[in-house]
């Protein structure tokens, strides 16, 4: 029994898809099907049923699953011991970015580290705070850089939070609302909005007006599309009447172009509450202490 064939297993039971499973852990979906078939082999057991609804776990793969989660958790903290003990050099560590860090000087810490230690190997991936903390917490991240108004209520996670930055909101030049003076956030409700997935205090803050208690929007998001990729929001942004937020440096060469502008809101500034999160009782390896100086050392 491999791990790689319980991860393959794990990436099953999270997607209920072979295709999409297939391409979260980077294999074909053959090569899936096959990594399936070699542990229930082992097991002498079926652990997934096929049908027109789906994929779904047998008994026998959910207990399965749920041993599997920690087999895989503990292999990969092995590994980050091991990593660290064999020191900074030649370590490895993976590090989530929720969009707003991904456009922010942090990557202009990781790019540092990255020269100052080429033979360590960094991965990075960029989501929402929430799937951030999931794969944190199982052991596939040894860090991240998100919004942490939940992460800093978790007891298991450590918080170091970053200054504060301003968010603006901007639009295509052709937009109706580019030339006006004032925008009010009533006069953005009336447009689709294009943004990452915001956090409660985000959607709050939207949904006030002129000092009234927050509204909750039906669907729990004021988002017309949530994306976590800025370069895509960005070309949404460009070809259509769609709004979104971001930090001034995700727009700077836009702006520069004027393919793109800030809308002149009249609201309380909307402000990042960013942080370094880590878990609490877990030793950072040297090359996640590393990067966390320099994280701090650029903001």
């Amino acid at each position: 029994m491999e791990i790689r064939d319980l991860k393959h297993l794990l990436s099953l039971d999270q997607h209920r898809h072979f295709g999409r499973a297939a391409e979260a852990v980077g294999l074909s979906q053959p090569a899936l099907s096959k990594s399936l078939r070699r542990l229930e082999q082992d097991f002498g057991a079926k652990l997934f049923d096929r049908s027109r609804a789906g994929v779904a776990p047998t008994a026998v793969g959910q207990e399965v699953i749920r041993q599997a989660r920690r087999l895989v958790s503990d292999a990969e903290q092995m590994k980050r011991t091991v990593d660290q003990m064999r020191g900074i050099e030649i370590g490895s560590m993976s590090v989530g970015l929720g969009p707003a860090m991904s456009e922010s000087f942090v990557t202009a810490a990781i790019a540092r580290i990255a020269d100052q230690h080429p033979r360590a190997r960094m991965s990075i991936r960029v989501d929402h705070w929430q799937q951030l903390s999931d794969w944190l917490l199982s052991g596939e991240l040894d860090l991240f850089i998100a919004d942490i108004t939940a992460a800093s209520k978790d007891s298991r996670l450590r918080c170091t939070p970053l200054p504060t930055e301003q968010f603006v909101w901007f639009c295509r030049r052709a937009h109706p609302l580019a030339g006006k003076r004032s925008v009010s956030r009533k006069d953005m409700v009336e447009y689709p909005l294009a943004t990452p997935k915001m956090p409660d205090w985000a959607r709050r803050w939207f949904a006030e007006e002129n000092g009234n208690e927050p509204r909750e929007s039906r669907s729990g998001s004021v988002a017309t599309i949530e994306c976590e990729n800025y370069s895509m929001l960005k070309r949404i942004v460009l070809s259509s009447n769609c709004i979104s937020a971001a930090l001034p440096s995700t727009i700077e060469s836009e702006l520069g172009a004027k393919t793109l502008c800030v809308l002149r809101l009249k609201a309380p500034k909307l402000k990042t509450t960013a942080g370094i999160v880590q878990i609490r009782d877990r030793t950072p390896s040297p090359l996640a202490q590393a990067l966390t100086s320099e994280i701090l050392r650029c903001a």
